[in-house]
This record gives structure tokens, C-alpha cells and sequence, in this order.
């Protein structure tokens, strides 16, 4: 259940509140009447929210004039009655496109936490590719933030914000380098990270011979894509797209991005230098393998999660327009309040000069003091 709350100026509240309730359907608008504007404020669901919002823009609201606030509400009493008739599913976002935005906005900045969790996030991925250990690979993934700018691109490109757009796609190449740094340091101090047996002096050498037996490792498994890494990327950009319209950016639906850039990105610069360092065509083929994997996966994500972001039904965002009209057409106030009073400044208002504020002085405290006096004598005497 979502508030929403509009001010308006006083020329268009009774053209939208007809609107609201002859075409949208809206019942229980609360109406008030301020000084500068008219406030209306009603509920609406999670599933109309977005449809609601975007009619009152087409209208006007919140671009040519006034303000649309909108408000999460954690309960509402009385609770509304669920339907028995059959309802069709509904494919609309359960946000309006300025709530996803402003989410999607905060998670693909560039920030020291961010950059901290990818430096962490990659040493643990590359621990867990020279190991071949899924289980310190899959907590790579949940550290990993790669999931905000991901959103960022795709969300730019559909809502035409250009700013968003270039945010995310610097981000995530910014992220992406760190990866390879990772992997490219992790290759050079692989004597002090990697034991070595008696068979396999190095880990190049060990990769080299699953290679020729082929063995499948964490390693050597990305090595390029298949259909099935295909359909994987496909279905993590509509989750995570999902996941965003909904309102729930939860770490586990990145942990599909993650999986899909992290590990590849590490083994990309690591795999590289270890094959530059030894001389081995085999480990820069695999580098090179999987940074054609790195890259099938973010086109793949970035039009996966367009394509839903489009199913949700999410539009451009609508920019304030160059006649917009602020809700500032004060009216002036005649009543007195309880300590104040602006009856004596008419004449300096009315000569264009700024009024000053009489005070009301409450009454006496000798006064108040000396008839509670009196009323505690006479009921003693009584």
C-alpha cells in the first residue's frame, strides 16, 4: 500500500481532484486547504501505484505543475478486504518509475564501500579459482556489488536518462578493472598463494595437463561459453530486472550478476599473466576464453534486463518542463493567531514593506497568583 500526496496550485486542484475520482477511481481523498496550495493526499495499492502516477503525469502533475510525493506504508487500518472475484496478473512494477530510479541511482554510485567490497570480493573469488573451491567462490559472489550498476545501464537506456547511463557503465568498467588488477597481482605472488606438489611445480603446469585430460576445474570450465552460460546471463538480467520493480534489491539476486562477471573477470587477469609469465599459450587462451565469456554475459544481462524493464512497463521520466508552475501564489492571511497579530502593520504591508509581528503578552502571573490564593482560603474556611 503506497500514499500518494500531491500539491497543487489553487487554479488546477478541482480539475484533478475530478480526475482522480471520475477516471482513476481513487476513493477517500483527503483535501486540504494551506496558505500557497491545496494538499490532496489518498492510498493507493502496490499494483496501481504506477499506473496512477503516470496518468497524473500525462496530465500535468508533477511536470507542467505541482509536486507528487509518494509514501510507503508499512500497514493501514482498517485492513482492506481482498477481492473474491478473479483478478488478471498484472505486470506492472509494484513502484512508480521515479522510486525505482532514485533506488537503482543509490546502488550504482561509486563509492568507497563499493570499491572495498569488489577488492574483497575478487581476492575471494581468485582464492576460490586457485583452490577450486565452489563454496569460497559463491561468498565472492555475495560480496561482490556488481548489481547496481548493471541496473544503472539498463535503467538509463530505458528511462532515456544519458547521466545514469554513463554512471553505470563507468562503475561497472571501474569494477571490472579492479577484478583484473586482483587477478593480475594474485598471478604474480602465486608462489606465496599456491603450495606446490611434486607432480605439478606450478599452477599453469597443473592447468595444462587438465587441459590435455579434460579435467573440468573452476578454472578451466570458463574458458569460453556455452548455450547453457548463455541461458544463464539471460536469466539473470530478468531476475535481477524483476527483482528492482518489485522493490526487494536483496543481495541474493545479485549473487546471479555475480556469478556471471565475478569469477570470470579474476580468472581473465590472472590466467593472462601466469600465461604471459611461463610462456604458456594455454593459460593466455584461457584468459582470453574467459574474457569472451565476460562479455557475452554483460550484453547478454544489460538486454535481458531491458527487455523486462519493458514487460514492467517502465517509461522515460518525465523532466520538469521549462513552463512548469510552482505551487507560490501566497494568499494573505487575515486571522490573528494566539500571540501574534498583523492587524496594526496593514498600512506598512500595503506600502510594500515587511509587516513585524506584534506580541500578545499572556495574562498576568500576580494576577492568576492571587486569585488561587483566594480560592485555597475560602475552602479552608469552608
Amino acid at each position: 500500500m503506497k500514499q500518494v500526496q500531491i500539491v497543487l496550485p489553487f487554479d488546477k486542484t478541482q480539475s484533478v481532484y475530478d480526475y482522480l475520482i471520475d477516471s482513476l477511481d481513487v476513493k477517500n481523498i483527503i483535501r486540504f486547504n494551506a496558505d500557497n496550495a491545496h494538499f490532496l493526499q489518498f492510498r493507493v495499492s502496490d499494483e496501481t501505484v504506477l499506473e496512477t502516477v503516470e496518468k497524473l503525469k500525462a496530465r500535468g502533475v508533477g511536470v507542467e505543475y505541482g509536486f507528487i510525493d509518494i509514501l510507503e506504508l508499512k500497514a493501514s487500518l482498517p485492513r482492506e478486504v481482498e477481492e473474491t472475484k478473479e483478478k488478471r496478473i498484472a505486470r506492472e512494477a509494484n513502484l512508480a518509475v521515479e522510486e525505482i530510479y532514485e533506488s537503482v541511482k543509490g546502488k550504482s554510485a561509486l563509492t568507497f564501500d563499493f570499491i572495498a567490497f569488489t577488492v574483497f570480493a575478487a581476492i575471494m573469488s581468485g582464492i576460490g579459482l586457485i583452490q577450486n573451491n565452489v563454496a569460497i567462490i559463491v561468498a565472492s559472489m555475495l560480496l561482490a556489488p556488481l548489481m547496481g550498476p548493471m541496473l544503472g545501464v539498463a535503467l538509463g537506456y530505458v528511462v532515456r536518462d544519458r547521466d545514469l547511463f554513463v554512471k553505470g557503465t563507468v562503475n561497472e568498467l571501474i569494477s571490472l578493472a579492479i577484478s583484473f588488477a586482483v587477478g593480475i597481482i594474485m598471478a604474480f605472488a602465486m608462489p606465496l598463494l599456491y603450495v606446490p606438489s611434486v607432480e605439478f611445480p606450478t599452477l599453469i603446469s597443473l592447468v595444462e595437463y587438465q587441459m590435455s585430460e579434460g579435467i573440468m576445474t573452476e578454472i578451466t570450465r570458463r574458458q569460453g561459453f556455452a548455450i547453457l552460460d548463455v541461458m544463464i546471463a539471460i536469466v539473470s538480467g530478468g531476475a535481477v530486472a524483476v527483482s528492482v520493480t518489485r522493490g526487494d534489491m536483496a543481495s541474493l539476486v545479485g549473487v546471479a550478476i555475480s556469478a556471471a562477471l565475478m569469477p570470470p573477470a579474476v580468472n581473465v587477469g590472472m590466467m593472462i599473466a601466469l600465461g604471459a609469465l611461463t610462456g604458456s599459450s594455454i593459460g593466455v587462451g584461457i584468459g582470453f576464453g574467459s574474457l569472451a565469456l565476460l562479455t557475452m554475459n554483460i550484453l547478454l544481462i544489460d538486454l535481458s534486463a531491458i527487455a523486462m524493464f519493458r514487460v514492467k512497463k517502465l517509461t522515460a521520466i518525465s523532466d520538469k518542463s521549462a513552463t512548469w508552475k510552482a505551487v507560490t501564489d501566497f494568499r494573505p492571511t487575515r486571522t490573528s493567531s494566539l500571540y501574534h497579530t498583523g492587524g496594526e502593520d496593514e498600512p506598512s504591508r500595503s506600502a510594500g514593506q515587511t509587516p513585524v509581528a506584534k506580541f500578545t503578552p499572556a495574562p498576568k502571573a500576580e494576577t492568576d497568583r492571587d486569585s488561587t490564593t483566594k480560592e485555597t482560603e475560602s475552602n479552608k474556611e469552608g
